[in-house]
């Protein structure tokens, strides 16, 4: 028989996906969604459609314990209202004029500097990933993360390196597998406390760096071909997803982001982890089994000065 946490790692699975099964926000049971914008005031628009100057717009305000709270957390299902419409509490009202999709005000920076300072490579699609850049800092935060040159030396093994350019546009990596085809088959907690303390590790070595991450979240985490080391990728340190309650969830870069910031996101991380997956929306319930839900707690302190440092999370995961 498997052991408790072991147990109530699937239980919890099969739970998330049962609510996941369940809604229309999203396919398949639902329509084609083209956007979605987390408001600050804690409402979530929704754009329907294929196009998204002519997309449907629907906008559910988070009211725990009312149907639009319980639409967010996957508990029921959208209402079958034709057209725009506002589902605020227990109430839907229609949205005769509806906002368009915001557009990210943020335009690819000029990348010629920086790529002159990147060897050209001829990257082998078996053992390289190739990625097209956007912003001169992604370039400049794996450069300080390798002692200033490329390939250079990482300072850390779980943050992912920098290899060189083959186009003015386009970096390469050593390729690794993608967390999809790792984190489902894992219920283990020594595995689990392995790869929290490696994300510590790698998230200690940026901050020392003066580097706030800012999408720190499973998408942006691969994985070694055997599983047993994490890597952190995409260090743009541009917009991000922006879960930590103090981020400004405007359209804007300086959204207020700090290194507890990033600790708030790692707690995001490791649920994630556990459940194998990404969640669809910030608000839905995502508890984590013991030791582990202590962990998750601190990290997420909706007070930024309360969140543990690196250094203390650290000792409480090796405590387990």
């Amino acid at each position: 028989m498997p052991p408790p946490f072991e147990e109530a790692v699937k239980g919890l699975r099969a739970r998330y996906q049962t609510f996941r099964d369940g809604t229309n926000i999203f396919s398949p049971n639902g329509r084609q969604i083209c956007g979605m914008h987390i408001e600050r005031i804690e409402r979530v628009v929704f754009w329907y459609g294929e196009d998204p100057k002519s997309a449907t717009c629907i906008r559910v305000v988070d009211r725990p314990g009312t149907l639009s709270g319980d639409i967010l957390r996957l508990l029921k299902p959208m209402p079958a209202v034709h057209g725009n419409f506002e589902v605020d509490g227990n109430t839907v009202y229609p949205i005769p004029y509806p906002p368009p999709l915001p557009e990210s005000d943020e335009a690819a920076d000029d990348l010629s500097s920086a790529m002159a300072r990147l060897p050209l490579v001829s990257p082998d699609p078996d053992k390289h990933h190739i990625k097209r850049v956007k912003y001169a800092s992604e370039i400049s935060n794996y450069l300080k993360c390798q002692g200033g040159d490329c390939p250079g030396k990482p300072k850390s093994p779980n943050i992912v390196q920098l290899l060189g350019r083959c186009s003015d546009t386009d970096i390469v990596f050593k390729k690794y597998v993608p967390r999809q085809a790792i984190i489902y088959r894992v219920h283990s907690q020594a595995t689990y406390k392995r790869w929290i303390l490696q994300l510590i590790q790698g998230l200690a070595c940026l901050h020392s760096l003066g580097i706030v991450h800012r999408d720190l979240r499973v998408e942006n985490l691969l994985f070694t071909k055997d599983g047993n080391t994490i890597i952190i990728c995409d260090l743009e340190s541009h917009w991000g997803i922006r879960r930590a309650p103090e981020i400004d969830r405007g359209i804007h870069l300086d959204a207020g982001w700090t290194k507890k910031s990033d600790i708030y996101d790692l707690g995001s991380c490791i649920q994630a982890l556990i459940y194998g997956n990404a969640p669809l929306l910030p608000t839905v319930e995502w508890p984590v089994p013991e030791p582990f839900a202590t962990i998750v707690e601190a990290c997420q302190n909706v007070r930024p000065w309360q969140r543990p440092n690196l250094t203390k999370l650290a000792d409480m995961v090796k405590s387990i």
